[in-house]
């Protein structure tokens, strides 16, 4: 089938995508890819703070399961670097498969729900720490002209059910497309994260008591 590797067929994309995005740090490794046009493991592992081994681990089972592509190889006098990229057709396999990702995202059990959200979650923990270590590190420079540019953004909104629906309902029209072009092969230096929680406290019910 086009767009699908060799032996792939859409149902088996969905559920190599579905486990990896359980795992928080294969999902944090291809949110990582998924930014630049290119990495080695050894970069990852410094940026993620992983063990590099960790990292071929879950490059090989992104790669079996057509999220990243072959690694490009370079050859420098005796030493073997190895760079890794998003798979070229990500965005069109994601897109041929919309349908059986909203099918299979309804089957899920419970625990598999929890564990993609908290993955998920951990993904944006993860971008955020690397955020707040390059900031520590960035030229006065920088920091002047992220200032003067008012191009830092962080707003934190408490508010009642109601209105978390109201806003949870712009915020995905507005980042609908947008969403599926993080997946275009190429470099990307700017993050617009947007992470809604909703109420996690199980409900108690207060049994009244009246006094006899």
């Amino acid at each position: 089938m086009e767009g699908f590797t060799v032996g792939m067929d859409k149902e088996g994309f969905v559920d190599g995508l579905i486990q990896s995005l359980k795992n928080p740090t294969r999902a944090s490794i291809f949110y990582l890819l998924a930014r630049r046009s290119e990495s080695t493991a050894t970069e990852i592992s410094k940026d993620l703070g992983v063990d590099v081994d960790v990292v071929y681990y879950h490059l090989k089972l992104l790669r079996r399961a057509g999220l990243v592509s072959e690694p490009r190889v370079v050859v420098k006098r005796n030493f073997v670097e190895k760079f890794y990229s998003i798979h070229p057709n990500l965005k069109e396999k994601l897109l041929r498969s919309m349908r059986e990702l909203a099918e299979k995202e309804k089957e899920l059990s419970t625990e598999e729900f929890r564990k993609i959200a908290i993955a998920l979650l951990s993904v944006v923990q993860s971008i955020l720490a690397a955020s707040i270590r390059r900031l520590k590190r960035v030229s006065s420079e920088v920091i002047d002209k992220i200032r003067e540019e008012e191009s830092l953004e962080s707003k934190i909104i408490l508010c009642s059910k109601e209105r978390y629906e109201q806003l949870l309902n712009k915020l995905r029209k507005v980042a609908r497309g947008d969403v599926l072009d993080t997946f275009d092969p190429i470099a990307k230096d700017y993050v617009i994260a947007i992470v809604a929680i909703p109420k996690l406290s199980e409900e108690t019910r207060r049994k009244r008591t009246k006094n006899v």
